[in-house]
């Protein structure tokens, strides 16, 4: 149960975890510390929660003994590590192998618009950007290392959260089977009940009650994006190129000197302006 419970979380977390591969080539402005907290206060509203009644409080200490068992510390972190990788492995390979999102952002256009092919527009990124992929990389780690920062942020709050939903979906008999190892027709109810609980809107409202649970980890990522990039260069300017560089891209694209001199010069204010 606590697998699926933990990988129902994994899509609020992207949700606030902007993946590599979407800023590996473009970084946004970053929001004021208020509109981020806006943000956080609509989602939060999104959920509306009722309180827990008298008889579902009476059960909560039962229920937070049984998820100290079943959430160990670090427990969360392991699930969620393996869910992170699923999901953000593939597009990370996606990222690297994206060429055409690649010279959009270096120059300006896309293939298609060239009317150029894969190994053509591979041999301009080459000339024009040969660390576009080194860039996707960095991007990549620190957005992994911002997950697991947050991820063991959650942990208390997720505990605590597990703990409402056990009081909530379970009464006192069946709280007491559970906690002896589930060996009842009463943990059989637990599982069937488990599904319900993966879907709960208190999973949700507890990303966005506390925005300094999230925050505390986006914060550091403009900061850490910086030093990843500090030493890799930026795509090329026209007078970056060598001449026969610039011959070449030519060739290829069809631009004429003027035209690429423009293309490079718009796509570098671009990506200095954060679109």
């Amino acid at each position: 149960m606590v697998g699926r419970f933990l990988c129902a979380l994994t899509g609020a977390a992207l949700l606030v975890c902007t993946p590599a591969a979407a800023l590996a080539q473009s970084q946004p402005s970053e929001p004021s510390e208020q509109e981020m907290e806006q943000t956080f206060a609509m989602l939060s509203g999104v959920f509306e929660l009722e309180p827990l009644t008298a008889e579902q409080e009476a059960r909560l200490p039962l229920a937070r003994e049984i998820v100290e068992k079943v959430m160990p510390e670090g427990a969360m972190m392991e699930v969620m590590g393996s869910t992170f990788a699923s999901v953000l492995g593939p597009i990370e390979q996606m990222a690297n192998a994206d060429t055409a999102t690649a010279l959009s952002s270096s120059l300006g256009y896309r293939p298609a618009e060239l009317d150029l092919d894969e190994e053509e527009t591979a041999e301009i990124l080459k000339l024009i950007d040969p660390a576009w992929q080194d860039r996707t990389a960095a991007l990549s780690s620190v957005t992994t290392s911002m997950m697991t920062d947050m991820t063991t942020r959650m942990e208390p709050l997720m505990r605590d959260v597990m703990g409402e939903l056990y009081a909530i979906y379970f009464d006192a008999e069946e709280l007491a089977d559970i906690n002896a190892f589930f060996a009842t027709e009463s943990g059989s109810s637990f599982a069937r009940q488990s599904y319900a609980m993966a879907g709960d809107p208190r999973i949700m409202a507890a990303m966005f009650q506390d925005p300094e649970v999230m925050l505390g980890a986006v914060a550091q990522m403009p900061v850490a994006m910086e030093a990843a990039l500090a030493d890799i260069p930026e795509a090329r300017e026209f007078e970056q190129l060598s001449p026969e560089a610039r011959r070449r891209v030519m060739e290829l694209t069809g631009l004429s000197a003027e035209e690429l001199r423009e293309a490079l010069a718009a796509a570098a204010e671009m990506r200095a302006s954060g679109m």
